[in-house]
């Protein structure tokens, strides 16, 4: 006798569930193509290793949010502890072995192209390429004992006698070379000290320059003005693959900021230059 109410019960529980499923289950989307520009557009982007807010299209302000975690602007021991060791990341090498294979490398020294100012291009990122580039470079003083004396912008300038490194901060791999022009207009390579070396420094390592922990940075003669020009370029920047985009320079608390505009095809050449007027 329970027989056919148990079977009725259940074909309703059955029927009432496969109702119920139907009901709250949404019907599967479409596939979007492979390669659409939705798909495009979700894809994680990276502007110098950091992950790209795609709202801000201001390439200065990228450019600070990408400093705020790696730039030194406290020198406590342990800070300079930590440049010293970074510093152990970059090398002295001969150009042609520093340089992209198969480039026609020459002499890295390069004419001065850095303006005061923002960059004037907009910012764009366009097949997992961004169209600028950039360093941040600082005054970094010390004492004869040693001590850093303090952290100050390019364009503040340095004195006669005065010890110094350079501190930098490139958002990538770049061949750096130091020169002085003399007052009576003479331009050498003063670092590294052989003319056909650089010093291969990596993206997004901060160092001081020179390396060696107890090279310092000193200028005495004779009167009158003298330049010290820091030239950094992509080891690929060599002729026509150089960008011809002048580097736009913005002194902030703790140093200089540099960006650069590097059209498709070209690679960034820095080159910046600091006064002295000896006294």
């Amino acid at each position: 006798m329970t027989t056919r109410p148990t079977r009725i019960a259940a074909l309703l529980l059955a029927l009432l569930c496969s109702a119920q499923g139907s009901a709250q289950t949404p019907p599967t989307p479409p596939r979007q193509a492979s390669g659409s520009a939705a798909e495009a557009e979700m894809q994680p982007r990276f502007i110098w290793g950091m992950l790209l807010n795609a709202a801000v299209k201001v390439v200065a302000s990228l450019f600070m949010d990408w400093l705020e975690d790696k730039l030194t602007t406290e020198l406590t021991p342990q800070n300079l502890g930590k440049l010293y060791l970074n510093s152990l990341t970059a090398s002295i090498l001969p150009v042609r072995d520093a340089a992209t294979p198969g480039v026609a490398a020459k002499a890295t020294g390069a004419p001065i192209n850095t303006v005061s100012g923002d960059p004037t291009a907009a910012f764009s990122y366009k097949d997992g390429q961004v169209n600028y580039q950039g360093v941040n470079v600082a005054l970094l003083g010390f004492d004869r004992n040693g001590l850093p004396t303090g952290l100050r912008a390019l364009g503040d300038g340095f004195r006669t006698g005065e010890r110094f490194k350079l501190k930098l901060l490139p958002t990538f791999d770049g061949l750096l070379v130091i020169e002085a022009i003399s007052p009576g207009g003479q331009r050498d390579q003063i670092y590294p000290p052989g003319r056909e070396q650089v010093v291969a420094v990596k993206a997004g390592t901060e160092i001081l320059v020179p390396l060696d922990r107890d090279q310092y940075f000193e200028f005495t003669g004779i009167k009158g003005d003298e330049q010290l020009v820091l030239s950094l370029r992509d080891p690929r920047a060599f002729g026509d693959a150089a960008t011809p985009a002048p580097a736009f320079r913005k002194d902030e608390a703790h140093g200089s900021n540099l960006l650069q505009e590097t059209p498709a095809g070209t690679y960034p050449l820095i080159a910046q230059t600091l006064r002295l007027r000896h006294e």
